[in-house]
């Protein structure tokens, strides 16, 4: 086992995560442990290089370095711009199309004749906040599907 990784999981996040071209992380995770994985030759300074370079690529497309960003051209944009219909909408698209279907056991679709009731238990069962996770800003309103059969 490795000193900079507690678990096989977290080595393998990191590594995997990086060399699948995901540059950056919400969390804390690769803060805490690139330095050391790089230094026990896991993680290739290039790989890093290439995720700090695409990261400060997407920063100046952004405008993160052209000044006030109220003075550019979306710098005046709020939540009344995001929370369109068409927005909302595009953001709905996005989501549908986002989605991926890891293994079906022929479990879904849930079929209405078998099923007649469902359950959802557990800590975050009606935890909106918790499931927003760490996305925060002006939303424009939560909202979790809810399934009848």
């Amino acid at each position: 086992m490795l000193h900079f990784c507690s678990h096989l999981k977290c080595l393998l996040t990191l590594l995997g995560q990086t060399a699948a071209g995901l540059d950056l992380n919400c969390g804390t995770f690769l803060a805490q442990h690139t330095v050391a994985a790089v230094q026990a030759g896991k993680l290739s300074e290039s790989d890093v290089d290439r995720a700090i370079t695409n990261n400060f690529i997407t920063l100046m497309r952004l405008g993160f370095f052209d000044g006030d960003p109220r003075k550019l051209p979306f710098g005046s944009l709020g939540p009344s711009d995001v929370c369109t219909s068409s927005n909302q909408e595009l953001a709905r698209e996005a989501a549908r199309q986002g989605i991926v279907l890891l293994k079906n056991n022929g479990a879904l679709p849930l079929s209405t004749k078998s099923i007649k009731s469902m359950a959802v238990i557990g800590p975050n069962a009606n935890a909106s906040f918790t499931m927003i996770g760490n996305y925060e800003g002006n939303y424009c309103r939560t909202s979790f599907l809810l399934l009848r059969a």
